[in-house]
């Protein structure tokens, strides 16, 4: 079945779309539209709620309204659609304009099949469970900070950019909170469940060599349920960690960042601005000197001040609706 998302190219068109059609387009894209190709570009697939939470607008019926239009126009795409219950939790990813906008796409020739038989892998991937489960965790912490003076969710790096500075390893993010002028860096390890929680429990080894090329060591490993995060700490209890802060929780426990994250060899559990400090210089400039322009700030706010302003508590995100 073909479906008609621009009067130009209709899919599967396997020809370049013309130069002439994205600058018409880009002509009529407001900086929150800018936004959210970029944030699909960097993170593969967010849902109309998720967009909302984000600051795109102040209720999941606007939002939806304008993901419809830059649907129509090719910038973005539905990956999986909702059922009329769930009107508000539509997954959205990137159209064939959004893909050849976007830094990762540039301004290369990119047809439209091209676009959707990525879309097409990714609604297949058995690694999609984990990245909804950390987009989940994400979007928390931003809906947090946007209620809470002196809070910011600095950093949102998707695997995709991570693997800039993790290779070989692609699967890892990285995340960095501010609360209370105090930041806090870490990698998130999520749980896509379909492993045994040993092999998960390896990827610390990873996170150790990493650990002394970055100075970033804080590590976050969500399981998918308490049951696997038991089983996860038993084999993490028996890794090497040295150097390592590596702490655990599960989603039926609160927020997260309240105190819900238990280091390894503890009983207790920590608040997420519990754990240790981000290295003054993290991060290095020398190390991913091309990283920073690719993720947006994953909070979309037009009058949002530098990230000092914040910390100090001089500002905070507009409420949450």
């Amino acid at each position: 079945m073909l479906t008609t998302y621009h009067s130009q190219f209709i899919v599967p068109f396997a020809q370049p779309i013309p130069a002439e059609l994205l600058i018409a387009e880009l002509g009529r894209l407001y900086p929150r539209d800018r936004w959210v190709v970029e944030m699909l570009a960097e993170h593969r697939t967010l849902t109309t709620a998720q967009l909302t939470a984000l600051g795109f607008a102040t209720d999941p019926a606007s939002t939806s309204r304008r993901l419809k239009i830059l649907a129509r126009r090719g910038w973005i795409d539905r990956l999986l659609s909702a059922t009329a219950s769930e009107a508000d939790d539509t997954f959205w990813c990137l159209g064939p304009l959004g893909a050849q906008l976007t830094p990762l796409g540039g301004f290369r020739r990119v047809t439209p099949a091209q676009v959707y038989r990525a879309r097409d892998r990714l609604r297949e991937d058995p690694r999609l469970p984990g990245l909804l489960q950390a987009h989940d965790f994400f979007v928390d912490l931003a809906t947090r900070a946007r209620t809470q003076p002196g809070s910011d969710l600095r950093t949102w790096w998707s695997p995709r950019t991570c693997g800039l500075i993790t290779r070989p390893r692609r699967d890892a993010w990285h995340g960095e909170y501010i609360h209370d002028r105090n930041r806090h860096a870490f990698w998130y390890e999520p749980d896509p469940g379909n492993i045994h929680t040993s092999a998960l429990a390896d990827h610390v080894h990873h996170y150790r060599r990493l650990a002394e090329r970055t100075g970033l060591a804080t590590v976050l490993f969500h399981a998918s349920d308490p049951e696997r995060e038991q089983r996860l700490r038993w084999y993490l209890d028996r890794r090497n960690m040295r150097h390592l802060t590596v702490v655990t929780s599960n989603p039926d426990q609160s927020h997260p960042a309240d105190p819900v994250w238990q280091p390894i060899g503890e009983t207790h559990r920590l608040a997420l601005t519990d754990l240790p400090h981000t290295p003054e210089q993290w991060p290095p400039d020398n190390l991913i000197y091309d990283v920073r322009p690719r993720a947006p700030h994953p909070i979309h706010d037009p009058h949002r001040p530098d990230d000092e302003s914040i910390a100090d508590g001089e500002y905070h995100y507009p409420p949450h609706h």
